[in-house]
């Protein structure tokens, strides 16, 4: 089992899908933990190692992708040759103001627009309703629209 786990996980890597090999381990290993943990339920091995190695691997790059945000932020900021003086004027009013606000908005925005989530999968990551992270969603459009005035 952890063969074909690593070799499932080693051909993300190939893809450029898992950028560090230290990744390719730690999801394996994962893996293996989690049948440790349930191979006594477990009835078809062969789709039980098929689900977990697909969700593991899923919700590995949806955490990763909120890391990719910082990278994305200085990128914004630093990458003066492919933008207009007035883009990267706006791009860093922008950052700047999303930086005054809570931290639930900023997180909000960040996981809307750089890290791609549905309102739905913001609201699991949060812990609040998926009507609460829309209304707080927003609001806080609102607020840096007037804020930009």
């Amino acid at each position: 089992m952890r063969e074909i786990s690593y070799s499932y996980f080693l051909s993300k890597h190939r893809l450029k899908k898992i950028v560090n090999l230290d990744d390719v381990d730690d999801l394996t290993n994962n893996v293996y933990l989690a049948f440790a943990e349930q191979y006594h339920s477990v009835e078809n091995i062969e789709n039980w190692l098929r689900r977990v190695l697909f969700l593991t691997f899923i919700r590995w790059h949806k955490r990763n992708r909120l890391t990719g945000t910082v990278e994305l932020n200085e990128n914004i900021t630093a990458d003066n040759e492919q933008h207009s003086a007035s883009t990267m004027i706006d791009a860093e009013a922008i950052l700047k103001l999303l930086d005054t606000l809570s931290e639930d908005k900023q997180k909000i925005v960040k996981l809307r627009f750089w890290g791609d989530l549905k309102f739905q999968e913001i609201a699991e990551k949060m812990d609040k309703t998926e009507a609460a992270v829309k209304k707080m969603f927003y609001r806080t459009l609102e607020e840096l629209k007037n804020m930009i005035k």
